[in-house]
């Protein structure tokens, strides 16, 4: 049997359950047109639903670190939304303020909360500028840096300090360059055309064309290198020789063989190429002082290869440089205005073609 002071108390346990579901509805209410209510375009309690609702399509970036205030006022400032203070708000309720990304954002005069809010969460929407880059095969270090200075954003003078020195670029990682004496990676960036990113930095931009060397030297076959006791960096370095010194693709072979038999006889290479490579600038011709500057690349004062590659050698050249053609010459000489040279076994038959060359250039 229920006492009166029980009764009582019950009657006083149930109102409190109605005041407090009622409260939690009214809340529940309140919650969903707000959220209804701050979606509207522009929406400020001073300014009309119809303020600034020209839709003009309008570049927003917000910056890393930015929290929601800030990112309120930019976007007032830009005229997307009207006001910071609801946008912070119903960012908040919304719950997803704290999944705000940094970046470039194509947005619109007008929009309204929610919408902005949706497109913020998921993350930078304008598409990213790609610039194509070609480097052609024989360019040098320094000359292609100078196309990447000249056709991206990346600094020349950046890129050409990393890629002598390797700093930061992990290039432990690659195992064609664990056996490079120098420092430097000319001849190790792939020659082809590119693909770069607007955001793409120096170190980036050398990674991707090490990985593309990487990627193309594994489809030759070494085990000719191998045979002779030659490293992939004295292959390269051949390979770079070849693709300096030849213009018609039939002689790619024969100027290796070239090679090959000096270096047996232990015969100076003495080839231009290399002595070009270490004048401050490109000559039409050398002249004898030329060939007496005191360098390990002037392959006219030293027997055997180069300390390193001389460019970035092509697919041709790297094969040439493995399988040399089967012949006994030791010089050649340029004898076309094409580019084609006159191949001789003897001095004696390369001074007869050097003079004919001569004149028949006069």
């Amino acid at each position: 049997m229920i006492s009166r002071i029980d009764e009582r108390y019950l009657k006083r346990k149930n109102k409190g359950r109605k005041r407090f579901f009622l409260i939690v509805i009214l809340l529940a209410a309140l919650l969903v047109g707000f959220g209804g209510y701050v979606s509207l375009k522009n929406f400020h309690p001073f300014l009309s639903s119809s303020a600034s609702l020209s839709e003009q399509p309008v570049l927003v970036e917000i910056p890393a670190g930015s929290g929601i205030n800030e990112i309120g006022k930019i976007l007032v400032q830009k005229k997307v939304v009207s006001s910071a203070f609801y946008f912070d708000l119903y960012a908040k309720f919304s719950g997803l303020g704290s999944r705000f990304k940094s970046g470039k954002y194509n947005l619109r005069e007008g929009m309204s909360y929610s919408e902005v809010i949706g497109i913020l969460n998921k993350g930078p929407n304008t598409p990213k500028k790609f610039y194509k880059v070609s480097i052609p095969e024989g360019f040098t270090l320094e000359q292609i840096a100078e196309r990447l200075g000249k056709n991206t954003t990346i600094d020349s003078e950046e890129f050409k300090e990393l890629a002598l020195n390797g700093e930061g670029l992990e290039v432990a990682n690659y195992d064609f360059l664990k056996e490079v004496p120098v420092k430097s990676l000319e001849g190790y960036l792939f020659p082809k055309t590119y693909s770069f990113s607007e955001d793409a930095t120096a170190k980036d931009v050398l990674k991707i064309m090490l990985s593309q060397f990487n990627q193309e030297i594994s489809k030759f076959d070494f085990s000719p290198a191998d045979e002779k006791g030659l490293s992939t960096h004295e292959i390269i370095t051949i390979a770079s020789l070849i693709e300096k010194e030849v213009k018609i693709p039939e002689e790619r072979e024969l100027v290796s063989a070239v090679i090959y038999n000096r270096l047996e006889k232990n015969i100076a290479l003495q080839i231009c190429a290399t002595v070009q490579y270490i004048l401050p600038q490109r000559k039409t011709s050398l002249f004898e002082e030329d060939l007496k500057i005191d360098s390990p690349y002037n392959t006219y004062l030293h027997t055997g290869l180069p300390p390193g590659p001389i460019c970035s050698p092509g697919s041709t050249s790297i094969e040439a440089a493995l399988n040399p053609a089967l012949v006994d010459y030791l010089y050649y000489v340029l004898t076309g205005s094409d580019g084609h040279h006159t191949f001789t076994s003897s001095y004696d038959e390369f001074l007869k073609a050097k003079k004919e060359a001569k004149n028949g250039s006069e």
